[in-house]
């Protein structure tokens, strides 16, 4: 009872499969313990499973002997029915026996035999499909997707070689026992039975237990691919079997080149694809025999069955044994980059609660219709409790709340589960030794398919040291607000543009401005216009730089327009990102001071003047008289001594020493009255002055003085060339006097902007913090010179490191300067 073609069903086991990843389904084993009694509930769908087995069986009984013209008798070399009942068990479970058993009946009792051999045909059949998915289920677990090779193996060996050894002796010894003899011998019938039902095991089951999978082809290409395949196959499986008059040779020693096709499906569609080329090419392959053309056909009827048989079968164990092999290998990789990715989500939630327990970020899960809440393991860290207690429920608040915080909990969290509006707010917290903390709380809801909310769910960071520092800010900045407005100091708050921000009273006071007219001002604005641009500059240079603005004189103009002196010092205030924001500034009223300060340089100029004046009469006084008369001292000596008779030895010794210590107290005062006054420095200028008094002095202190220059106009301000020739004597004095250096040197040099005079040796030193080494009458005097004509001095010293004195004095000079260097030496 044979013969086949393929028909596609999609059956559905409602209690006997169970989903697995990638659309696997496996049987539960469970169900060979169960009765064969069905459940009353259970009733409709198990009489329609028979209905669906009944159709297809019969459908495909009926295929099966469609072909005549290759069978014998009541036998054929392809039984598809043979597959359906095998697929029906694997797929309905032991239960389906019933159905098998009637449209077996059926369709024997339609070939015809008598009903006794139809029955134990039916039997036979029935006994070898339960027998195939027993030994299947309980040697390989077979699986129906047939994803692995073992499920392959099975099918073939188990399914399809050893059952059908149950049906074709069954089915022989009936038929023989009823009278029907086919394919001239006992032997030769039971091989076409057992090869035909094991034919049609290979070429209809697979097909039906994948069907489930073939949803799985919906990329728009791989249908393409499928059914270009097919069509393809089918073309070069007719060309060969159909032995076409088109065609002048035979093509049947090209029957297995259709085995690359089927390699192809295996391939790239797995089993359901390999199973859709087998039965193509068995459909083609069989008709076209039973028709009489194709390499099958030329020998006796029982050869031709056994050749297309083992044709089939050598197509099938190979295509079905490939794609369960590529499946496997699919599934092995698909399982491999499951636990990769396992492995990474693992991995990020691992990162994810260590990035919480270092931000100190806890998360929860709330259902409210249970009040059941999920804590994690941070967020029991943050409320001190035990993680391995229960997390309290929404309702359990006074141990974790203040009542102030719990009540705002409460309004937004009833407000989030009415409009579904996410919430953020702080919340003050009680750990549970009794300890307060601040968190900062944000949820939102869940909803479910229907938009109804379900869930709240949300985090929890600990804000407590930030609170702290916030209180801890908010303080200081009252502090600082308090200092702010009742300082004895000007202080002010002024923005990166030169606006004033903020002042308090003092300051207000100084310029006689109300804060609010300030706030209308610029800094700009209440700045002298010729000291606004160095100004500027400086608070350039600290927000660039960074740097702290130290001490700086300004000219501030009064409400009023009067002028009013001021020192300031600010700093730049930056944010958390280091971006500067703005300026605070503290300022002094000096006006007082300065006005001293002119006062008393008015009184250091006339004293200077007067000593300068004193000097030069001085100086006049010793040159004019004193000095003159001191020369015609010498002269009467010379006199005296050439009118004297000649005198005893002792007498010419004295007057000669008299006459030399005449010669010599008369240079001396010839000398100090060039000090005093140097005409040289009055009538040809600060240089050659300079260089005179370098040359005298190294003369007369035995010392060598190296004097470099640029070259000056020779006519430069009285104050400034007698300022700077003032400070050079007493820089030179004080080095001869205390360095113990014996060579010394002079710089005098000039810039389109100043003067600069630099006395240095390389003596003893001194400390120059010590206050006693510079309130000395001769540093004393050098300050009060260099502030008359705005300048600055500079003395650095260090013990046995020599000392260096910079002065320099502004001045405007037309021309650039010229170097040349000159030396006196003794």
């Amino acid at each position: 009872m044979q013969n086949r073609d393929a028909v596609s069903f999609e059956f559905r086991n409602e209690v006997g499969l169970q989903d697995f990843p990638g659309d696997i389904r496996v049987h539960k084993q469970t169900e060979m313990s169960q009765p064969i009694h069905t459940p009353q509930r259970h009733v409709p769908t198990y009489l329609t499973q028979i209905l669906i087995v009944l159709a297809a069986y019969v459908i495909a009984g009926k295929l099966g002997q469609a072909t005549t013209s290759i069978r014998s008798s009541n036998l054929g070399p392809v039984w598809p029915a043979y597959g359906v009942a095998l697929a029906a068990v694997l797929l309905y479970g032991y239960r389906i026996w019933l159905g098998i058993a009637a449209a077996a009946f059926l369709v024997a009792l339609w070939s015809p035999v008598g009903p006794g051999t139809a029955l134990g045909q039916a039997a036979g059949a029935t006994l070898a499909a339960l027998t195939g998915a027993f030994l299947l289920r309980r040697i390989v677990s077979f699986q129906p997707s047939m994803r692995r090779v073992r499920d392959a193996l099975g099918l073939i060996i188990l399914g399809a070689l050893a059952s059908t050894v149950v049906s074709a002796s069954i089915g022989v010894a009936v038929l023989y026992a009823g009278g029907v003899r086919a394919y001239a011998g006992l032997g030769s019938a039971w091989l076409v039975y057992w090869m035909g039902d094991a034919t049609g095991a290979l070429l209809v089951t697979p097909l039906i237990v994948t069907l489930p999978s073939f949803p799985r082809l919906r990329d728009r290409r791989r249908i393409t691919e499928l059914g270009l395949l097919l069509v393809l196959l089918a073309a070069v499986t007719f060309t060969v079997f159909a032995d076409l008059p088109l065609i002048p040779v035979r093509l049947h020693v090209f029957a297995f080149c259709v085995l690359p096709f089927v390699m192809w499906a295996a391939i790239r569609f797995e089993v359901i694809g390999t199973s859709l080329s087998v039965l193509l090419i068995a459909t083609i392959a069989t008709v076209e025999t039973a028709l009489g053309s194709g390499p099958f056909s030329s020998n006796t009827q029982f050869m031709n069955a056994v050749l297309l048989d083992v044709f089939f079968g050598v197509l099938a164990i190979t295509g079905l044994t490939l794609a369960s092999a590529v499946a496997e290998r699919s599934e092995a990789e698909r399982v491999r980059e499951e636990l990769i990715r396992e492995q990474a989500l693992r991995q990020r939630e691992e990162e994810l609660l260590e990035a919480q327990r270092v931000a100190h970020v806890g998360s929860w899960l709330w259902n409210p219709e249970t009040d059941t809440v999920s804590w994690s393991e941070e967020l029991y860290r943050l409320f001190g409790r035990d993680p391995a207690l229960p997390a309290p429920t929404y309702h359990e608040h006074p141990p974790l709340y203040t009542r102030e915080s719990w009540e705002e909990l409460q309004t937004v969290v009833e407000e989030a589960l009415r409009t579904g509006v996410p919430y953020e707010l702080d919340l003050e917290i009680v750990r549970a030794d009794g300890s307060t903390g601040w968190i900062r709380a944000r949820g939102e809801a869940l909803r479910d398919t229907t938009g109804r909310i379900m869930q709240l769910r949300g985090t929890a960071q600990d804000i407590t040291e930030r609170r702290r520092a916030e209180q801890s800010l908010r303080e200081s900045e009252e502090k600082f607000r308090s200092v702010f407005r009742n300082a004895g100091v000007g202080m002010v708050i002024v923005s990166l543009e030169r606006r004033f921000l903020a002042a308090n009273s003092t300051f207000c006071e100084y310029l006689g401005y109300t804060e609010e007219e300030l706030q209308q001002k610029t800094v700009q604005s209440v700045t002298h216009s010729d000291d606004w641009p160095q100004f500027s500059q400086k608070l350039k240079e600290a927000v660039a730089r960074g740097s702290k603005l130290h001490r700086f004189e300004k000219r501030c103009l009064h409400k009023t327009g009067r002028v009013v002196f001021t020192e300031s010092s600010a700093c730049v205030v930056r944010g958390v990102d280091g971006t500067p924001q703005y300026f605070v500034g503290e300022v002094v009223d000096i006006t007082e001071r300065k006005l001293a300060e002119e006062a008393l340089s008015g009184v250091n100029r006339k004293l200077i003047e007067a000593q300068e004046q004193e000097r030069i009469r001085v100086a006049r006084e010793l040159h004019d008289d004193i000095g003159q008369r001191l020369s015609l001292l010498t002269m009467a000596i010379d006199i005296l001594r050439s009118k004297m008779p000649a005198p005893a030895d002792d007498a010419a010794v004295q007057i000669d020493e008299l006459s030399k210590l005449s010669n010599e107290v008369t240079s001396d005062v010839h000398a100090i009255s060039h000090r005093l006054h140097s005409s040289k420095l009055e009538y040809m200028g600060l240089v050659p002055a300079i260089r005179s008094f370098c040359r005298e002095f190294a003369a007369q202190q035995k010392l060598k003085i190296e004097f470099a220059h640029d070259e000056f106009p020779h006519k430069l301000p009285q104050e400034l060339s007698l300022c700077f020739y003032r400070i050079l004597q007493e820089a030179l004095h004080n080095a001869a006097k205390h360095s113990q250096a014996r060579c010394f040197d002079v710089e005098l040099r000039k810039s389109p902007i100043d003067i600069r005079l630099t006395v240095s040796d390389s003596g003893v030193g001194f400390d120059p913090k010590s206050a006693s080494s510079m309130q000395g009458l001769g540093f004393v005097s050098m300050r009060e010179r260099v502030k008359l004509v705005n300048g600055t001095i500079a003395i650095e010293s260090k013990p046995m490191g020599g000392t260096i004195v910079r002065v320099q004095a502004p001045f405007r000079a037309d021309k650039a300067p010229q170097a040349r260097g000159e030396q006196m030496q003794a």
